[in-house]
């Protein structure tokens, strides 16, 4: 596992950086045992970071998970619980993206849409608004094995085909029957 430490940001929180590993691990259920931790679990729990149980039970507080986990990891969660993992298309299952949002397969997308949003989570929630109406497209016009990749959707800017689009009933549901795509004029 690699863990990326931000040492200013372990200054401000009053963590060690055996503590901050210890927690991190804890919180993605890893296990600690090979490594040497300097770590006092009660000092943890007067800091409201653990909750001690009886045993051994171990409660990660979130107030460790609001402190680390970034705006955009979260928008990037967020964008991920959206986009379909999968699709059938002509009988075949084709893959779109891997389903752990920190894997490697994820990467390039994942630094491409950082460019893109950055912090902006009004940016952010537009995409994940047009990747709905998309969704809902496609599942209505029965294409939706026909769906991009996840890095192609992003690096493409994909979402913007379905921005703004609403109907002739000023609704986002798509104007189409289920197999037929048709066009007014």
């Amino acid at each position: 596992m690699v863990i990326e430490i931000d040492t200013d940001r372990l200054i401000s929180m009053g963590l060690s950086p055996d503590e901050f590993v210890f927690l991190t691990m804890s919180n993605q259920n890893a296990s600690t045992q090979n490594l040497k931790l300097n770590v006092d679990l009660d000092l943890l729990q007067t800091n409201g970071w653990v909750k001690l149980g009886e045993e051994e039970d171990l409660v990660i507080r979130d107030k460790f998970e609001t402190n680390t986990v970034s705006d955009f990891d979260q928008m990037w969660a967020g964008l991920l619980s959206w986009f379909p993992i999968k699709v059938i298309a002509q009988g075949s299952v084709r893959m779109l993206r891997a389903q752990n949002a920190d894997a490697k397969a994820n990467e390039k997308a994942k630094l491409k849409y950082k460019k893109i949003v950055g912090t902006d989570k009004i940016k952010h929630e537009r995409i994940v608004k047009c990747l709905e109406r998309e969704l809902d497209f496609r599942k209505r016009g029965n294409s939706l094995g026909y769906m991009q990749m996840l890095e192609t959707w992003v690096n493409n800017n994909s979402w913007e085909k379905y921005d703004f689009v609403e109907t002739k009933d000023g609704t986002n549901k798509p104007d189409i029957e289920p197999g037929r795509i048709t066009r007014s004029l």
